[in-house]
């Protein structure tokens, strides 16, 4: 399957589309009509110091309206397996290791990048999606559009704009990638990230390049020239990298560099421990070389049990000190009347007195248990996040 595929009946009226959504028709077309007020925007750093990036955060009632768009509308949706970005997927695990995972001991090995991908995503495309992909009455794409769009533009940081974005050349990316395919090339997709490689030795480099130039012009979008790399098997210097993973053998794995650098984190991490295992930082710092040991895990690398034993002896404690407050805390929440427990912030706070108890019982089990099934007894009965927002 080369096209995207919407398997239901498209939605034929707001009314019908209010009822979808579990929400009130009127309240429905209010948060549409003030969509412009219901976001929160600040700048992140990009990678490589190269500048700020707006990020724009839904607001409360339209953050659980995209949600639901996102759980009973676009996640419905049957993606091409090239699409490998933002995409939840219980068949299919596509991430950037998947991603490249594609592109396997290529000979040839292009990598692009669409400029400013979601800010010059113009509302008339995503009205499209919803029109003519979905099949919805115009007033249903009309009101999603709204709802999904901030002055006239994909929002970063919008709940529906990942799959907004792999499916905004729905009607004409699966003839670019059948076409790649006939000429040898294998083609993929994460958001804004295009690879494209081959194990044959093609010559011509170029008229891939214009061709994926070609149909991001067509929506008012353009590539990133600065960060269009060519890279050869023959290059003895050539990165062979496709989202950060190495992909010169017939899998995707990490490069040596990286892997000794996760083993020097890990002994770094032992030292830490052996200073304080109860510092704030100890625990920041423990995270973070844990998410570098499942990067490894997630690869199949042969020292990441090792790894991960040799960090399950130095997990992070709880002093004395933070023993109190967790006490405080769970006695706090467990006097909270049951009318706040459907509150996100106090589902919030609920689960990190969870987290925080899994760190006691490394030490006074006995007590951490106790307190866990107070929690459990007063408000077991709390939804997830995703029950919350769906």
């Amino acid at each position: 399957m080369d096209k995207p595929f919407y398997p239901f009946p498209g939605i034929g009226s707001v009314e019908a589309l209010a009822k979808a959504l579990d929400v009130h028709h009127d309240l429905l077309l209010d948060i549409a009509k003030k969509v412009d007020q219901s976001y929160t925007s600040f700048d992140i750093p990009k990678k490589n110091n190269s500048g700020y990036r707006t990020v724009c955060e839904p607001k409360h009632e339209l953050k659980r309206l995209q949600k639901k768009i996102n759980s009973r509308i676009l996640e419905l949706v049957k993606y091409p397996s090239y699409l490998q970005g933002g995409i939840k997927d219980k068949s299919l695990s596509r991430d950037y290791v998947k991603n490249a995972a594609i592109h396997v001991k290529p000979t040839v090995l292009i990598s692009l990048d669409i400029k400013n991908f979601y800010p010059n995503i113009h509302r008339s495309h995503v009205l499209n999606v919803f029109k003519n992909f979905l099949g919805f009455h115009p007033d249903v794409a009309e009101v999603l559009t709204c709802l999904t769009t901030l002055n006239d533009r994909v929002p970063q940081g919008g709940c529906c704009s990942s799959y907004l974005a792999n499916l905004i050349f729905f009607g004409d990316e699966f003839k670019l990638v059948q076409k790649l395919r006939k000429l040898g090339w294998r083609y993929s997709r994460l958001l804004d990230d295009i690879s494209i490689s081959s194990t044959d030795d093609i010559k011509d480099n170029i008229s891939p390049i214009k061709e994926i130039s070609s149909l991001c012009k067509r929506y008012g979008l353009k590539l990133n020239n600065s960060k269009t790399d060519v890279s050869h098997r023959s290059n003895g210097v050539a990165s062979l990298a496709v989202t950060g993973v190495w992909i010169g053998h017939s899998e995707a794995k990490l490069r040596k560099d990286e892997r000794r650098y996760i083993r020097q984190l890990v002994y770094v991490c032992e030292k830490k421990y052996a200073d304080d295992p109860c510092d704030s930082k100890y625990h920041d710092f423990w995270n973070r070389v844990s998410g570098k040991v499942a990067k490894l895990s997630r690869m199949d690398h042969v020292e990441a049990p090792i790894l991960r034993e040799r960090l399950g002896l130095i997990l992070p404690l709880v002093s004395h000190h933070d023993r109190g407050g967790i006490v405080k805390e769970v006695k706090t929440i467990c006097a909270k009347p049951l009318k706040t427990g459907q509150r996100i912030g106090f589902i919030r706070r609920v689960n990190r007195a969870y987290h925080s108890l899994g760190i006691l019982s490394r030490t006074e089990n006995v007590l951490a248990k106790s307190l866990r099934n107070e929690l459990r007894l007063r408000h077991g009965n709390l939804p997830t996040l995703r029950q919350y927002w769906d």
